[in-house]
């Protein structure tokens, strides 16, 4: 995973697959996550339009070590670099 230039890593894990709400949750754990953050979870939830088309929601729940960690506004970057290239991709299909 890189956050602005830097590379972290985490090992991540499916905590739930909900079908009938398209939603996903991972729980990352191990490597740099665990030097901030007690807890991180990242929830991904796809609602479909009308049209056919989608949107794509990402929540990410944590509890960070102590108050002096940042928010992981580094992580949305890359959440939202994952879902451009997923969307590309997707549109070339």
């Amino acid at each position: 995973m890189a956050l602005t230039g830097k590379v972290s890593t985490a090992k991540e894990r499916i905590e739930t697959i909900d079908e009938s709400n398209k939603t996903i949750t991972y729980i990352a754990f191990d490597g740099d996550i665990e030097k901030d953050y007690k807890v991180f979870k990242v929830i991904f939830q796809v609602a479909e339009k009308d049209d056919g088309s989608g949107t794509v929601k990402w929540t990410i729940e944590y509890e960070k070590i102590n108050e002096n960690i940042e928010p992981p506004y580094g992580y949305l970057d890359c959440y939202t670099k994952i879902t451009k290239d997923v969307d590309a991709h997707l549109l070339k299909a």
